[in-house]
């Protein structure tokens, strides 16, 4: 699936970072709607340093019939081997010397104490920052706004929370994140999400010429400052800046991709549901983000001017 498509389709508080753990859940709750953190994605909340989402409630656990390493290796080969690569060229990325996988506790969703995560998110010198990168990307924040009808203060939430406006995107290889998943989890649903990760990215990487092992993102895999997993890439993501390549990496890509998932998985319908299936996970999460875009909205102290209303259902 080719990533090109048409255009308009203060002091730093210590981070509670959580990263893109719901990336997985993110997954599952897409396949049942047919969609793909998350992110997904996903996710890297940044506000202080650290990663993870409460699971999703998912059907029982599948054991998978494919134990073999190799022969789940195989069956990404197949899917490159139908996207128009060699076996050669399939085979090359599973021989470079820095295939390395992640021990398993590397790649472990960890918890996260919500109420802690929201206190320092909406703490002065956190909504400063917000308020910076509102001025900062306020052109393409306002036409994402205009186009989708997802607040503006809502989308800056988000990449606070996930990466601390790109600060913070993480620094595990993407490609390994993955090929630990596909190699060493016990349910064939996992494996399969870590196999079709592997796909988009590879997809990706030869679509603009990259190079797959330089990617770096959260300990789940998702990638940017909007923490998109590499499948909701090729699914979800919208070109922000006209050059018809979607680049998670890209701020302008990654603020019109955030919109357009949101409005995929029923923004308009229910605001707090659209946000959980965003990380993967409805505890905690939407409350936070709310809680932030409130944050912003609210009058400065220093300014006359008249909060604008957000449009929350």
């Amino acid at each position: 699936m080719s990533v090109k498509k048409a255009r308009g389709q203060g002091r730093a508080d210590k981070m509670v970072f959580v990263s893109g753990a719901g990336a997985y859940n993110k997954y599952l709750e897409a396949e049942h709607l047919g969609r793909c953190k998350m992110r997904p994605f996903f996710l890297a909340i940044l506000l202080l340093q650290v990663p993870s989402p409460d699971p999703s409630p998912v059907a029982s656990p599948v054991t998978s019939p494919v134990t073999s390493k190799d022969q789940r290796v195989e069956y990404v080969i197949s899917q490159l081997a139908q996207n128009g690569f060699t076996r050669q060229e399939a085979e090359s990325f599973f021989q470079d010397p820095r295939l390395k996988p992640y021990p398993p506790r590397e790649v472990a969703p960890r918890t996260i104490d919500w109420d802690q995560v929201i206190a320092q998110l909406v703490r002065s010198a956190s909504v400063q920052q917000g308020r910076e990168f509102l001025s900062q990307h306020g052109a393409t924040l306002q036409v994402a706004e205009t186009e989708s009808g997802v607040p503006r203060e809502v989308l800056v939430g988000i990449f606070r929370m996930e990466s601390n406006f790109g600060k913070n995107a993480g620094n595990y290889v993407v490609f390994n994140v993955f090929y630990s998943f596909l190699v060493d989890s016990e349910q064939e649903r996992r494996w399969r999400w870590a196999a079709d990760n592997l796909v988009s990215l590879i997809n990706f990487c030869k679509a603009t010429g990259s190079d797959c092992y330089q990617f770096r993102g959260s300990y789940a895999g998702a990638m940017g400052p909007a923490q998109f997993l590499p499948r909701s890439v090729e699914l979800y993501g919208k070109d922000g800046n006209g050059d018809t390549v979607v680049n998670p990496f890209v701020m302008e890509d990654a603020i019109f991709s955030t919109a357009h998932f949101l409005v995929e998985h029923g923004w308009h319908q229910d605001h707090h549901a659209a946000l959980g299936k965003y990380y993967g996970s409805a505890n905690g999460y939407p409350r936070a983000i709310l809680a932030y875009a409130e944050a912003l909205r609210l009058k400065q102290p220093d300014s006359a001017s008249t909060p604008r209303v957000l449009k929350m259902n």
